[in-house]
């Protein structure tokens, strides 16, 4: 083809596209004009651009504080649209609870997420499907053995892992987020799939991280025009803006890996007769239970094949859903006991009260460790790991508060603002547990909001009771053996002798779905001669 030809090519699918995205806009506009007959306006929001709207209000980096900076302009509610989708922020407690409990049945759809979905292969995790059956059917199994009532059988394997982590920070202390990625690795494939990693370069860690890079890439709202115009998505390969397909193409390989990988292994070991108790084991068990009795009742052969696809489902969701969060919430941890030493004073005290320095800190003690309790929440509330979280879909046209909210709007909680409302929170960006050990009477009930911090409504994440737990096995352990401090600086006192300070740091966090701080400095050290004796008796546990 000569250049020519291609430059006529390229030009006449540019025009093309242009007609058709001012059609979409045109069609749009008619519609939404029949879904709107009282022509009740949109809640406020910055002002849209001709046919491309908010487009360039969409924030690509600092997306929290962008969208705190349009909560403050706008207020509770700030609509944006972008070629035709409607984007609704929520930015208060009390707004979320009205749309996302209050009306839930129209705010917990998905949007159709076609990057993710189609194009990557995510239609698997029900955190990404259609409000519907299928999507109740996998919510449910995977509430069985997440619920709040049953979380105690992991508790053994959260707490062997937390010795772990332990006796990692103790010989290489300077590889501190390699050994929390590795800890919230293997804790979450050994309850999942009861299978031990190894300690460098494990193959399920790699797959994993790979295809979770690519979902957070591929979650901002605007990141891939195909989320907004669906249809490109049957583009050829070879079309100018189809590069789209080739970074789908490479994700998706990594998303079934690691869906599919581990699975197969358990069924292989059960089997084989050497599969551990893990959350795909037993169920793969009851599956086996239900086709060997009750052979009048007993499920027909593509009954069966659907259960075992929804248990591979739910558990290649609790790899993705547990391993960067757990990883996110524990280094904002260290960043924040760097920043606050005087919390780490306080709990350490407490842990020493309670527990004493002959032993390590367990599940039996978690009741009376009400300051170790208020740090797992302050940190939650500090440094939520998805400020945004993933958006619901409104299912039908609504009326609120006197605004048009049409079907198909994108609602997003805006989970960050939430939890630095000051009317809630004062000096919201202080780290400081107290806030929920002596809450102010006339504020309203801090700990009731901290639920944002694991999604909305009926889609709040149901592995968070799981999370939680080994939050605070992990934050507890490390407060009782280990003393966390910033980097040191040699300055000069008024004698002219040196004297250690603080080197100043502020609180910086990286962009995307999953929040981690900015890589910082930090100096740990074992707290006595005896803490490394405890540390080191863990191996033989």
């Amino acid at each position: 083809m000569s250049s020519v030809q291609h430059f006529f090519k390229v030009e006449t699918l540019s025009l093309c596209l242009g007609v058709f995205v001012l059609y979409l806009y045109l069609k749009q506009r008619r519609a939404r004009q029949l879904a709107n007959p009282k022509g009740l306006p949109s809640p406020p929001g910055p002002k849209p651009l001709p046919v491309i709207g908010n487009i360039l209000d969409i924030p690509r980096e600092k997306e929290a504080a962008t969208y705190y900076k349009m909560a403050q302009e706008y207020g509770d509610l700030v609509h944006m649209s972008v070629l035709g989708q409607n984007i609704l922020i929520i930015n208060s407690f009390q707004t979320a609870n009205e749309l996302f409990e209050k009306r839930s049945s129209n705010y917990s759809d998905r949007n159709e997420m076609p990057m993710i979905k189609d194009l990557m292969g995510w239609d698997f995790s029900f955190g990404h499907m259609p409000y519907g059956p299928r999507w109740k059917t996998h919510r449910t199994m995977f509430h069985r053995q997440f619920q709040s009532s049953v979380v105690s059988s992991f508790w053994p394997t959260q707490l062997k892992e937390a010795h772990k982590l332990l006796r990692k920070m103790l010989r290489k202390p300077n590889d501190l987020i390699n050994h929390l990625r590795f800890n919230s690795a293997s804790t979450i494939m050994n309850v999942t799939y009861g299978i031990e990693i190894s300690d460098q370069d494990d193959h399920y860690i790699v797959v994993a991280e790979t295809a979770l890079e690519g979902m957070a890439k591929a979650a901002h709202p605007g990141a891939f025009l195909v989320d907004i115009f669906p249809i490109l998505k049957y583009v050829p390969d070879w079309f100018p803006l189809a590069g789209f397909k080739k970074k789908a193409k490479h994700w998706r390989k990594y998303v079934m890996e690691m869906k599919n990988a581990p699975f197969e292994s358990v069924k292989q070991a059960l089997k084989q007769g050497t599969a551990t108790s893990s959350f795909v084991s037993n169920l793969l068990n009851e599956i086996d239970l239900q086709k060997n009795m009750n052979v009048g009742k007993m499920k027909r052969p593509e009954e069966i094949a659907d259960l075992e696809e929804t248990v591979k489902n739910c558990a290649g969701l609790a790899y993705a859903a547990g391993a960067e969060s757990v990883v996110s919430s524990l280094s904002s941890f260290i960043l924040a006991m760097i920043l606050h030493p005087s919390v780490q004073v306080k709990a350490r005290a407490e842990l020493d009260r309670v527990v004493g320095q002959g032993r390590l800190p367990d599940f039996s003690d978690r009741g009376s460790l009400p300051y170790v309790d208020a740090i797992v929440k302050e940190t939650l509330r500090w440094s939520p790991v998805a400020p945004l979280g993933l958006p619901h879909m409104v299912t039908k046209d609504d009326e609120f508060r006197g605004y048009h909210v049409p079907a198909g709007t994108m609602v997003m909680g805006n989970s960050w603002t939430i939890l630095h409302d000051p009317s809630i929170y004062p000096s919201p960006l202080t780290f400081n547990p107290d806030r929920f050990i002596s809450p102010d009477p006339s504020l309203p009930d801090p700990s009731e909001p901290i639920s944002v911090a694991f999604g909305y409504g009926r889609r709040i994440c149901p592995g968070r009771f799981m999370a939680e737990g080994q939050l605070w096995v992990s934050i507890a352990c490390i407060l009782a053996a280990f003393d966390i401090g910033g980097p040191v600086r040699v300055g000069t006192n008024s004698q002219g002798q040196g004297e250690g300070q603080d080197v100043e740091f502020g609180e910086r966090f990286k962009s995307g779905m999953i929040c981690h701080p900015e890589p910082f400095e930090y100096d740990i050290r074992v707290r006595s001669e005896k803490a490394k004796q405890l540390v080191e008796q863990t191996a033989d546990l």
